[in-house]
């Protein structure tokens, strides 16, 4: 029996990250043996294989996804996540202030 090999095996192998051995998983182009919810060992002729289509149709490898959002962004995204608490917390904080004014 075959020893299988893991997505960083696999990562190395095809010269892709580690995201995108999972991407390729979700698009049903490579197919693994999911363990505890983590697609965690592959066969090796299966990711050969994989390889040589992507050879032979000239398919660049897809690019690791390495950008970070912009501060905007995060803090955008920081808002819209945590927004109830923001607002409850604006809420007490005006509360307070009236009572202690009052």
């Amino acid at each position: 029996m075959e020893k299988l090999w893991t997505t960083a095996e696999v990562a190395r192998f095809l010269e892709i990250g580690e995201p995108d051995v999972e991407q390729l998983v979700c698009e049903g182009r490579l197919s693994g043996y999911k363990l505890g919810g983590q697609f965690l060992r592959f066969r090796p002729d299966h990711v050969q294989k994989l390889k040589q289509t992507l050879q032979l149709s000239s398919i660049q490898a897809i690019p690791v996804i390495a950008r970070q959002p912009s501060v905007y962004q995060q803090v955008l995204e920081f808002i819209y996540f945590y927004d109830f608490y923001l607002v409850s917390a604006l809420l007490l904080a005006g509360l307070v202030v009236y009572l202690v004014l009052s």
